[in-house]
Protein backbone atom coordinates (compact mmCIF):
# COMPACT_ATOMS: atom_id res chain seq x y z
CA UNK A 1 0.00 0.00 0.00
CA UNK A 2 -0.73 6.56 -1.91
CA UNK A 3 -1.86 12.16 -1.38
CA UNK A 4 -1.34 10.42 1.93
CA UNK A 5 -0.38 13.73 3.48
CA UNK A 6 -0.20 12.40 7.00
CA UNK A 7 2.51 9.94 7.96
CA UNK A 8 2.71 7.59 5.01
CA UNK A 9 3.79 4.00 5.59
CA UNK A 10 6.93 2.82 3.87
CA UNK A 11 6.18 -0.75 2.88
CA UNK A 12 9.07 -0.68 0.46
CA UNK A 13 12.67 -0.41 1.50
CA UNK A 14 14.77 0.96 -1.32
CA UNK A 15 18.08 -0.81 -1.50
CA UNK A 16 21.03 1.01 -2.94
CA UNK A 17 23.46 -1.54 -4.30
CA UNK A 18 25.83 0.80 -6.13
CA UNK A 19 28.73 2.49 -4.35
CA UNK A 20 29.89 5.62 -6.09
CA UNK A 21 33.66 5.89 -6.25
CA UNK A 22 35.19 9.06 -4.90
CA UNK A 23 37.01 9.84 -8.13
CA UNK A 24 34.70 9.64 -11.18
CA UNK A 25 35.49 11.35 -14.45
CA UNK A 26 32.95 14.04 -15.21
CA UNK A 27 32.06 12.38 -18.50
CA UNK A 28 30.92 9.17 -16.85
CA UNK A 29 27.43 8.83 -15.35
CA UNK A 30 27.40 8.87 -11.58
CA UNK A 31 24.71 8.67 -8.94
CA UNK A 32 22.91 11.87 -8.00
CA UNK A 33 20.36 11.89 -5.19
CA UNK A 34 17.74 14.39 -4.08
CA UNK A 35 15.48 14.04 -1.07
CA UNK A 36 13.24 16.09 1.16
CA UNK A 37 9.78 16.45 2.72
CA UNK A 38 6.73 15.83 0.55
CA UNK A 39 3.06 15.27 1.29
CA UNK A 40 3.55 14.41 4.95
CA UNK A 41 6.33 11.96 4.18
CA UNK A 42 9.61 12.05 2.20
CA UNK A 43 10.56 11.99 -1.45
CA UNK A 44 13.72 10.40 -2.82
CA UNK A 45 14.99 10.79 -6.35
CA UNK A 46 18.01 8.84 -7.54
CA UNK A 47 19.35 9.16 -11.06
CA UNK A 48 22.54 8.53 -13.00
CA UNK A 49 24.00 11.24 -15.20
CA UNK A 50 27.32 12.90 -15.97
CA UNK A 51 26.06 16.23 -14.60
CA UNK A 52 23.37 17.42 -12.23
CA UNK A 53 20.27 17.94 -14.36
CA UNK A 54 17.59 18.41 -11.71
CA UNK A 55 17.19 21.37 -9.41
CA UNK A 56 15.74 20.84 -5.94
CA UNK A 57 13.78 24.08 -6.33
CA UNK A 58 12.05 22.69 -9.44
CA UNK A 59 11.06 19.51 -7.60
CA UNK A 60 9.75 21.54 -4.65
CA UNK A 61 7.74 23.69 -7.06
CA UNK A 62 6.11 20.60 -8.61
CA UNK A 63 5.22 19.23 -5.18
CA UNK A 64 3.80 22.55 -4.01
CA UNK A 65 1.62 22.86 -7.12
CA UNK A 66 0.16 19.39 -6.54
CA UNK A 67 -0.37 20.21 -2.85
CA UNK A 68 -2.29 23.34 -3.75
CA UNK A 69 -4.44 21.24 -6.01
CA UNK A 70 -5.27 18.13 -3.99
CA UNK A 71 -4.01 18.21 -0.40
CA UNK A 72 -6.80 17.69 2.12
CA UNK A 73 -4.39 19.03 4.75
CA UNK A 74 -4.09 22.48 3.16
CA UNK A 75 -7.02 24.80 3.71
CA UNK A 76 -6.05 26.74 0.58
CA UNK A 77 -6.08 23.74 -1.79
CA UNK A 78 -8.70 23.26 -4.49
CA UNK A 79 -9.87 20.03 -2.92
CA UNK A 80 -10.31 21.68 0.50
CA UNK A 81 -12.36 24.40 -1.16
CA UNK A 82 -14.51 21.73 -2.84
CA UNK A 83 -14.97 19.98 0.51
CA UNK A 84 -16.44 23.13 2.08
CA UNK A 85 -20.17 22.67 2.69
CA UNK A 86 -21.06 26.01 1.13
CA UNK A 87 -19.20 25.23 -2.13
CA UNK A 88 -20.95 23.13 -4.78
CA UNK A 89 -18.29 23.18 -7.50
CA UNK A 90 -14.66 24.10 -8.25
CA UNK A 91 -12.64 24.73 -11.36
CA UNK A 92 -10.03 21.97 -11.61
CA UNK A 93 -6.43 22.52 -12.63
CA UNK A 94 -4.76 19.96 -14.91
CA UNK A 95 -3.50 17.84 -11.98
CA UNK A 96 -6.87 17.55 -10.31
CA UNK A 97 -8.64 16.93 -13.61
CA UNK A 98 -6.35 13.97 -14.44
CA UNK A 99 -6.78 12.40 -11.00
CA UNK A 100 -10.57 12.85 -11.03
CA UNK A 101 -10.80 11.30 -14.51
CA UNK A 102 -8.72 8.32 -13.36
CA UNK A 103 -10.83 8.01 -10.20
CA UNK A 104 -13.97 7.51 -12.27
CA UNK A 105 -12.11 4.89 -14.32
CA UNK A 106 -11.07 2.85 -11.27
CA UNK A 107 -14.46 3.30 -9.64
CA UNK A 108 -15.99 1.57 -12.66
CA UNK A 109 -13.27 -1.11 -12.84
CA UNK A 110 -13.67 -1.92 -9.13
CA UNK A 111 -17.47 -1.91 -9.30
CA UNK A 112 -17.65 0.82 -6.71
CA UNK A 113 -14.95 -0.35 -4.29
CA UNK A 114 -12.66 2.51 -5.28
CA UNK A 115 -14.57 5.65 -4.32
CA UNK A 116 -13.07 9.09 -3.63
CA UNK A 117 -16.28 10.31 -1.93
CA UNK A 118 -15.34 8.09 0.99
CA UNK A 119 -13.95 11.11 2.89
CA UNK A 120 -16.79 11.21 5.49
CA UNK A 121 -16.10 7.57 6.41
CA UNK A 122 -12.32 8.08 6.48
CA UNK A 123 -12.76 10.93 8.96
CA UNK A 124 -15.36 9.00 10.96
CA UNK A 125 -12.96 6.10 11.50
CA UNK A 126 -10.12 8.40 12.53
CA UNK A 127 -7.93 8.20 9.43
CA UNK A 128 -8.61 11.55 7.76
CA UNK A 129 -7.76 15.22 8.08
CA UNK A 130 -10.78 15.81 10.35
CA UNK A 131 -10.50 12.58 12.28
CA UNK A 132 -12.90 11.38 14.92
CA UNK A 133 -11.38 10.24 18.22
CA UNK A 134 -14.12 7.71 18.97
CA UNK A 135 -14.96 4.60 16.93
CA UNK A 136 -18.45 5.02 15.45
CA UNK A 137 -21.49 2.84 16.00
CA UNK A 138 -23.51 1.32 13.16
CA UNK A 139 -26.07 4.13 13.12
CA UNK A 140 -23.37 6.76 12.74
CA UNK A 141 -21.80 4.78 9.90
CA UNK A 142 -25.15 4.52 8.11
CA UNK A 143 -25.61 8.29 8.42
CA UNK A 144 -22.15 8.98 6.97
CA UNK A 145 -22.82 6.62 4.06
CA UNK A 146 -25.59 8.94 2.91
CA UNK A 147 -22.82 11.22 1.65
CA UNK A 148 -20.80 8.50 -0.10
CA UNK A 149 -21.13 7.63 -3.78
CA UNK A 150 -19.43 8.84 -6.94
CA UNK A 151 -22.83 9.24 -8.59
CA UNK A 152 -22.98 12.40 -6.49
CA UNK A 153 -20.12 13.87 -8.57
CA UNK A 154 -20.28 15.36 -12.05
CA UNK A 155 -17.60 16.73 -14.35
CA UNK A 156 -18.58 19.49 -16.75
CA UNK A 157 -15.64 20.77 -18.77
CA UNK A 158 -12.97 21.69 -16.23
CA UNK A 159 -15.44 22.00 -13.37
CA UNK A 160 -16.10 19.36 -10.68
CA UNK A 161 -19.66 19.58 -9.40
CA UNK A 162 -21.45 18.17 -6.34
CA UNK A 163 -24.94 16.85 -6.93
CA UNK A 164 -25.62 16.79 -3.20
CA UNK A 165 -24.64 19.20 -0.47
CA UNK A 166 -22.13 17.79 2.01
CA UNK A 167 -20.22 15.61 -0.45
CA UNK A 168 -16.50 15.54 0.25
CA UNK A 169 -13.68 13.81 -1.60
CA UNK A 170 -10.35 12.27 -0.58
CA UNK A 171 -7.93 11.30 -3.34
CA UNK A 172 -5.23 9.89 -1.03
CA UNK A 173 -5.69 6.46 -2.58
CA UNK A 174 -4.48 7.56 -6.00
CA UNK A 175 -2.87 11.00 -5.98
CA UNK A 176 0.43 10.07 -4.35
CA UNK A 177 1.04 7.61 -7.16
CA UNK A 178 0.12 10.40 -9.56
CA UNK A 179 2.73 12.63 -7.91
CA UNK A 180 5.40 9.98 -8.52
CA UNK A 181 4.41 9.86 -12.19
CA UNK A 182 4.63 13.65 -12.51
CA UNK A 183 8.14 13.62 -11.06
CA UNK A 184 9.17 10.68 -13.26
CA UNK A 185 7.86 12.39 -16.38
CA UNK A 186 9.78 15.53 -15.36
CA UNK A 187 13.02 13.52 -15.19
CA UNK A 188 12.40 11.97 -18.59
CA UNK A 189 11.84 15.42 -20.10
CA UNK A 190 15.29 16.26 -18.75
CA UNK A 191 16.69 13.37 -20.79
CA UNK A 192 17.33 11.15 -17.76
CA UNK A 193 17.09 7.48 -18.71
CA UNK A 194 18.21 5.81 -15.47
CA UNK A 195 16.27 6.89 -12.40
CA UNK A 196 14.11 5.90 -9.46
CA UNK A 197 11.47 8.18 -7.91
CA UNK A 198 9.92 7.36 -4.54
CA UNK A 199 7.33 9.27 -2.52
CA UNK A 200 6.20 7.64 0.70
CA UNK A 201 6.99 4.15 -0.58
CA UNK A 202 5.35 4.59 -4.00
CA UNK A 203 8.00 3.97 -6.64
CA UNK A 204 8.59 4.36 -10.36
CA UNK A 205 11.84 3.55 -12.11
CA UNK A 206 13.46 3.42 -15.52
CA UNK A 207 16.74 1.92 -16.65
CA UNK A 208 19.43 0.34 -14.51
CA UNK A 209 22.21 1.59 -12.27
CA UNK A 210 25.69 0.92 -13.74
CA UNK A 211 26.47 -2.78 -13.39
CA UNK A 212 23.01 -3.69 -12.08
CA UNK A 213 19.93 -5.53 -13.33
CA UNK A 214 17.61 -2.79 -12.18
CA UNK A 215 16.79 -0.77 -9.10
CA UNK A 216 16.47 -3.15 -6.15
CA UNK A 217 13.24 -2.79 -4.15
CA UNK A 218 12.75 -4.68 -0.92
CA UNK A 219 9.29 -5.75 0.23
CA UNK A 220 8.81 -6.18 3.97
CA UNK A 221 6.38 -8.05 6.18
CA UNK A 222 5.72 -7.89 9.93
CA UNK A 223 7.38 -10.44 12.17
CA UNK A 224 4.60 -12.31 13.95
CA UNK A 225 6.37 -12.31 17.30
CA UNK A 226 8.46 -9.16 17.55
CA UNK A 227 6.29 -6.95 15.36
CA UNK A 228 9.38 -5.74 13.53
CA UNK A 229 9.50 -5.57 9.75
CA UNK A 230 11.40 -8.32 7.94
CA UNK A 231 12.58 -8.37 4.34
CA UNK A 232 10.57 -10.99 2.50
CA UNK A 233 11.41 -10.37 -1.18
CA UNK A 234 13.57 -8.21 -3.44
CA UNK A 235 12.34 -7.07 -6.84
CA UNK A 236 14.41 -5.62 -9.67
CA UNK A 237 12.67 -2.67 -11.28
CA UNK A 238 13.97 -1.32 -14.59
CA UNK A 239 10.70 0.03 -15.96
CA UNK A 240 7.31 0.76 -14.48
CA UNK A 241 5.97 1.33 -10.99
CA UNK A 242 5.70 -0.55 -7.71
CA UNK A 243 3.37 0.54 -4.91
CA UNK A 244 1.83 -1.09 -1.89
CA UNK A 245 -1.16 -0.88 0.41
CA UNK A 246 -1.11 -2.49 3.83
CA UNK A 247 -2.89 -2.81 7.13
CA UNK A 248 -0.23 -3.91 9.58
CA UNK A 249 1.11 -0.46 10.50
CA UNK A 250 -1.87 1.89 10.32
CA UNK A 251 -4.89 0.51 12.13
CA UNK A 252 -7.34 0.99 14.99
CA UNK A 253 -8.63 -1.35 17.68
CA UNK A 254 -12.35 -2.02 17.30
CA UNK A 255 -14.23 -4.50 19.48
CA UNK A 256 -11.04 -6.41 20.19
CA UNK A 257 -9.89 -6.55 16.56
CA UNK A 258 -7.30 -4.68 14.57
CA UNK A 259 -8.91 -2.89 11.64
CA UNK A 260 -6.77 -1.37 8.90
CA UNK A 261 -7.34 2.05 7.39
CA UNK A 262 -8.82 0.80 4.10
CA UNK A 263 -12.57 1.28 4.26
CA UNK A 264 -15.29 -0.47 2.29
CA UNK A 265 -17.48 2.28 0.79
CA UNK A 266 -20.38 -0.17 0.55
CA UNK A 267 -20.48 -1.37 4.17
CA UNK A 268 -18.94 1.78 5.63
CA UNK A 269 -16.61 -0.30 7.81
CA UNK A 270 -12.88 -1.05 7.43
CA UNK A 271 -12.28 -4.25 5.50
CA UNK A 272 -12.38 -7.35 7.73
CA UNK A 273 -9.52 -9.13 6.03
CA UNK A 274 -6.43 -11.20 6.68
CA UNK A 275 -4.54 -9.32 3.99
CA UNK A 276 -1.49 -7.60 5.48
CA UNK A 277 -0.28 -5.93 2.31
CA UNK A 278 -0.67 -5.95 -1.46
CA UNK A 279 2.20 -4.79 -3.67
CA UNK A 280 1.26 -3.93 -7.23
CA UNK A 281 3.43 -3.59 -10.31
CA UNK A 282 1.98 -1.54 -13.17
CA UNK A 283 3.08 0.78 -15.93
CA UNK A 284 2.33 3.91 -13.90
CA UNK A 285 2.40 4.63 -10.19
CA UNK A 286 -1.11 6.12 -10.33
CA UNK A 287 -2.52 2.85 -11.69
CA UNK A 288 -0.63 0.75 -9.15
CA UNK A 289 -1.69 3.07 -6.31
CA UNK A 290 -5.37 2.86 -7.21
CA UNK A 291 -5.27 -0.91 -7.62
CA UNK A 292 -3.42 -1.70 -4.40
CA UNK A 293 -6.18 0.01 -2.41
CA UNK A 294 -8.88 -1.84 -4.36
CA UNK A 295 -7.17 -5.21 -3.87
CA UNK A 296 -7.08 -4.80 -0.08
CA UNK A 297 -10.75 -5.78 0.06
CA UNK A 298 -10.22 -9.14 -1.66
CA UNK A 299 -9.02 -12.61 -0.73
CA UNK A 300 -5.47 -13.59 -1.83
CA UNK A 301 -6.49 -15.82 -4.75
CA UNK A 302 -9.08 -13.29 -5.88
CA UNK A 303 -6.33 -10.69 -6.09
CA UNK A 304 -4.18 -12.96 -8.29
CA UNK A 305 -7.14 -13.75 -10.53
CA UNK A 306 -8.07 -10.09 -10.96
CA UNK A 307 -4.48 -9.05 -11.65
CA UNK A 308 -4.18 -11.63 -14.43
CA UNK A 309 -7.09 -9.97 -16.22
CA UNK A 310 -5.43 -6.54 -16.17
CA UNK A 311 -2.81 -5.83 -18.82
CA UNK A 312 0.66 -5.25 -17.43
CA UNK A 313 -0.38 -5.69 -13.79
CA UNK A 314 1.32 -8.05 -11.32
CA UNK A 315 0.83 -8.55 -7.56
CA UNK A 316 2.64 -9.74 -4.44
CA UNK A 317 0.32 -10.49 -1.49
CA UNK A 318 1.20 -10.96 2.18
CA UNK A 319 -1.56 -12.42 4.33
CA UNK A 320 -2.42 -14.51 7.37
CA UNK A 321 -3.67 -18.04 6.69
CA UNK A 322 -6.30 -19.94 8.68
CA UNK A 323 -3.67 -20.77 11.29
CA UNK A 324 -2.75 -17.08 11.54
CA UNK A 325 0.68 -17.77 10.12
CA UNK A 326 2.04 -15.29 7.59
CA UNK A 327 2.14 -16.43 3.96
CA UNK A 328 2.94 -14.83 0.62
CA UNK A 329 1.65 -15.47 -2.88
CA UNK A 330 2.37 -13.67 -6.12
CA UNK A 331 1.34 -13.65 -9.74
CA UNK A 332 3.56 -15.01 -12.51
CA UNK A 333 4.27 -11.50 -13.71
CA UNK A 334 5.61 -10.46 -10.33
CA UNK A 335 7.86 -13.49 -10.18
CA UNK A 336 9.73 -12.13 -13.19
CA UNK A 337 10.77 -9.13 -11.11
CA UNK A 338 12.63 -11.11 -8.49
CA UNK A 339 16.36 -10.64 -8.20
CA UNK A 340 18.32 -13.49 -9.76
Amino acid sequence: MGLKWNLCLLFFVTICCIDVQAQIPATKPHKIRLEGPAQGTQFHITYFASDSLVRRSEVDSILKTIDLSMSIYRKDSRISKFNTDTVMSVVMDSHMAKVIKASFKYHKLSKGQFDITIAPLVNLWGFGANKSLVAPDSATVRKAKELVGMHYLKVSGNRLIKKKKGIKIDVNGIAQGYTVDVLADYLERKGIANYMVEVGGEIRALGTPPGGQGFSIGIVQPDGESGEELMTAVAQLNEGALTTAGSFEKFIQYKGKKLGHHIDPVSGFPYMTDILSVSVYAKTAMEADALDNYFMGMEPEQIKTKARKLKGVAVFVIFKNKNQSIETIYSDGFGKLFKN
